[in-house]
């Protein structure tokens, strides 16, 4: 057990150093620890997972990994890369999630929950439409993306939380954290680097950013736990018969 959750502590420790690094701008400790953060997690999976993988989160800590090592390298001009990098992880996410809502046993629909639901997505909705207005006039060229991002990212907290009120399941409190930090990550990034700039808020969302990935590997790997015993039942089921 130690030595499975060595990758966890591992992660930890580099997460904590690249903030301080991050608030001490020391590019050196930047450049040792980051890069570090998404392979920890990477081997957590795999040895906890018993070196099964699965694809879509593979993609996920793949695409996440050369996003972070552009932002490292502080590329000119590259906001609309990162944002189409990151763009992709999101649709792999709302992808699986649509799949835990519509495929894994979700007996009745609560009206109270879908009421609950369509409210947080126009929330969401109105939200974006006004910051995509603080910032139309000045970052013209940035107002689809983000509303074709913004679009995606609601879908995904929406189906997020969805599974989680009509579910008993663990898994989906986990992708409903990852969802949520990722939201505010966001919302931070779209701030700081399209309205107005506070240092501050770069410390909170690359620290929301960094935990987000942490509670992605644990949904997929209780995601994945779920779905193996449900295969045993099913299997026991056969073979009583």
């Amino acid at each position: 057990m130690i030595i499975k959750n060595a990758p966890v502590y591992f992660y930890i420790i580099a997460s904590i150093l690249a903030i301080i690094a991050m608030i001490c701008d020391s590019e050196w400790l930047m450049l040792l620890t980051k890069p570090s953060i998404i392979p920890a997690l990477f081997i957590y999976y795999v040895t906890v997972n018993d070196f099964k993988i699965d694809s879509s989160l593979i993609a996920i800590l793949f695409i996440y990994f050369i996003s972070d090592v552009i932002t490292l390298l502080e590329i000119e001009e590259a906001t609309l890369y990162v944002m189409a990098l990151d763009f992709i992880p999101y649709l792999l996410l709302l992808r699986v999630v649509v799949e835990d809502v519509f495929v894994l046993k979700i007996k009745k629909l609560s009206k109270i929950n879908v009421a609950v639901v369509f409210s947080a997505f126009t929330a969401l909705m109105v939200a974006m439409y006004y910051l995509i207005e603080s910032f139309a006039k000045t970052n013209p060229d940035f107002v689809l993306p983000v509303i074709a991002y913004g679009i995606v990212l609601a879908l995904y907290i929406s189906f997020s939380l969805y599974s989680y009120l009509e579910t008993d399941f663990d898994f989906a409190f986990n992708i409903l954290i990852a969802a949520v930090f990722a939201l505010i990550a966001d919302v931070i990034f779209v701030v700081t680097n399209m309205i107005f700039s506070i240092e501050a808020l770069n410390y909170l969302e690359f620290t929301l950013q960094i935990i987000s990935y942490f509670f992605i590997v644990v949904y997929f790997l209780r995601r994945n736990n779920y779905r193996y015993m449900e295969n045993n039942e099913y299997i026991n089921s056969i073979n009583e018969v």
